[in-house]
């Protein structure tokens, strides 16, 4: 599941450089008599290429927090999955929080929303996963929790999965 979310990205990340450099070449010819225009494009491309930085930034970290979480869950340690599940809250909010800084392109905007949702229900994902932890640290099983998480999770995936179709990734 992790590999097909990280195929999935780079090849979203790959496509939204190379779709990006392609549509501001079109602009540039398109436009040469316009520079406000030329320059609008520039920008906006810019601002497309920095924010699929920013993602591929915070997939980094969300992988990382992610197999934490899958080592603690494999040796049935509660304190570490408790702890890799608040680094998944954290690292959420912080990546929702950068994305918000970003103007993409009109034709990222919906990659974009995408991208935010995928990222608001792993940050509800991680505040299950932390609630279940806690219960199971002590002596309560959480499994309601837990398949809160898992919910989350899925759904989650399935915004990343619309994600990278928005962007032209199939």
């Amino acid at each position: 599941m992790k590999k097909y979310i990280y195929i999935a990205l780079f090849i979203l990340l790959v496509a939204l450089f190379v779709g990006i450099l392609a549509g501001s070449q079109n602009e540039e010819n398109v436009s040469q008599a316009q520079p406000n225009s030329l320059k609008n494009s520039l920008k906006s491309a810019s601002q497309d290429i920095a924010w699929a930085a920013n993602v591929q930034k915070h997939l980094k970290i969300l992988n990382a927090d992610l197999n934490g979480v899958s080592n603690a869950t494999n040796n049935s340690d509660y304190t570490a999955l408790a702890v890799y599940a608040e680094k998944i809250v954290n690292d959420t909010q912080n990546a929702i929080d950068e994305n918000d800084q970003y103007t993409v392109s009109s034709k990222l905007q919906d990659a974009q929303k995408e991208w935010r949702a995928a990222l608001q229900d792993y940050n509800s994902a991680g505040q299950s996963l932390l609630q279940g932890a806690n219960e199971a640290k002590n002596g309560t099983i959480g499994a309601e929790n837990f398949q809160k998480a898992r919910t989350f999770r899925d759904s989650g995936t399935d915004h990343l999965k619309r994600a990278s179709e928005l962007a032209g990734i199939t």
